[in-house]
């Protein structure tokens, strides 16, 4: 069994950074895993990470988001992913409506074979 393979079984190490605002840190390889940080913009709360294989094999980063205000927020998703030396990043406009929470797929511009099969590998988010 890989050693990745084996990390995930036991649950992923998680931090928050704060650079003007929160940043969630994923480790390792994701599938349906939840590292449990938050990043939170108003009303609007992260609550699940989830690093997955698109279509197209790219990369797409999953972000669960939860709007608890009563009426629709919208914010900036910065999501980076940190892959041995490189980094890969975007940053989409999202919105929710009041009381609802919605997953938010957001492809990144490399593969998740090379995602898959680095040394090293974190996925950052902050909601802005």
């Amino acid at each position: 069994m890989r050693r990745r393979d084996a990390l995930q079984q036991f649950g992923l190490v998680a931090t928050f950074a704060a650079t003007s605002g929160c940043a969630a840190i994923l480790g390792g390889r994701g599938g349906n895993s939840d590292d449990g940080d938050r990043s939170r913009a108003g009303n609007l709360k992260s609550v699940k990470i989830r690093p997955t294989e698109g279509n197209d094999g790219k990369l797409v980063v999953v972000v669960t988001i939860r709007n608890e205000g009563d009426k629709e927020e919208s914010a900036d998703l910065k999501v980076s992913a940190t892959i041995d030396d490189g980094v890969h990043e975007t940053e989409p406009t999202v919105s929710v409506p009041g009381k609802k929470t919605k997953d938010v797929k957001v492809p990144l511009p490399v593969t998740y074979k090379k995602y898959d099969e680095a040394n090293s590998t974190s996925i950052d988010i902050d909601l802005q």
